[in-house]
């Protein structure tokens, strides 16, 4: 598990410019070795992970803004291909949900267009882009090898931690009240970086980390599997004739927004859970368990 910081970390920095560098690396072998669909899937998967490791050290990482955005440009490149097979995926999955409710065969029609958009985006230089990622995240290895933090140790976590933890906080309220797919987006950005930071610092004990971990890696599948859905209602409301006969294009969409409010219904309690507990008291656990792993351990004989 290469995601995470280490107690053989000679300092936090080494282990960000490690860490940075093995993910930069299995990108760049996935567009080396992998099928197009693979590469995309992989890459943006990478960029992600960078971008809530430099988070984790935002406000000891000088070169934060740089590098976040250079991440989000490189996974941008490739984005249009991610989201017609998200889209494919997404129309799969709500069938299958539904299979006892519909006639599958009805709608059909919505599958094949999200098909030929799909190849579309694959014959419409996307080699080429992926050729344009490669230099990029080579250009980034190079920087991430001399990437350097203005504090150590957990100095240069706590912050980036509790703020990221913080901003949950508030957009599961916002989400709550406003009840928008834009308020649910963003708190399932939030739950991911909460994510990333708990596989980060993993070690620190590892029985207490890995049940926060899953349980914020199934928060945030659901909440992405809620963003699909709306993105998906999006596409068929906006040109309902470019997916098939209206009456079909809306049970589509009545079956995506039902199924969007079952997961939210399902998702609150274990997001409540999740977020339970005050920044201040989450970060300073942790922050006692991080020191408790970090101080060298007696042997006796």
């Amino acid at each position: 598990m290469a995601y995470r910081l280490k107690r053989k970390d000679k300092s936090v920095e080494d282990a960000l410019r490690r860490i940075a560098c093995e993910q930069i690396d299995r990108g760049l072998r996935a567009i080396a070795e992998a099928e197009t669909a693979v590469a995309v899937h992989d890459v943006r998967k990478r960029c992600k992970k960078l971008r809530g490791l430099a988070r984790m050290v935002r406000p000891a990482f000088s070169d934060f803004a740089t590098e976040n955005a250079a991440f989000r440009d490189i996974a941008g490149r490739i984005s249009q291909a991610r989201d017609a097979k998200v889209m494919q995926d997404t129309y799969d999955a709500l069938m299958e949900h539904f299979a006892a409710q519909v006639d599958r065969s009805a709608l059909g029609s919505i599958r094949r267009r999200f098909t030929l958009d799909l190849k579309a985006t694959r014959q419409d230089g996307l080699g080429d882009a992926l050729g344009e990622v490669e230099s990029e995240l080579r250009a980034a290895r190079e920087r991430a090898a001399e990437w350097t933090l203005d504090a150590g140790s957990w100095d240069a976590l706590r912050k980036g931690f509790a703020k990221t933890y913080a901003k949950a906080r508030k957009a599961a309220a916002k989400a709550r009240e406003s009840g928008s797919s834009e308020d649910f987006h963003d708190l399932r950005k939030r739950i991911k970086y909460h994510w990333y930071h708990t596989r980060l610092l993993s070690d620190v004990w590892p029985e207490l980390m890995a049940v926060r971990e899953a349980s914020a890696k199934t928060l945030a599948d659901e909440l992405g599997n809620h963003h699909d859905l709306a993105v998906f209602e999006a596409y068929l409301a906006a040109d309902p004739e470019r997916y098939g006969a209206p009456r079909d294009v809306e049970t589509a969409i009545g079956l995506a927004r039902g199924r969007r409010a079952r997961i939210e219904a399902e998702a609150w309690p274990l997001c409540d859970r999740l977020l339970a507990q005050e920044p201040k008291a989450l970060t300073a656990q942790i922050g006692a368990l991080w020191h408790i792993w970090k101080t060298p351990r007696e042997t006796t004989a």
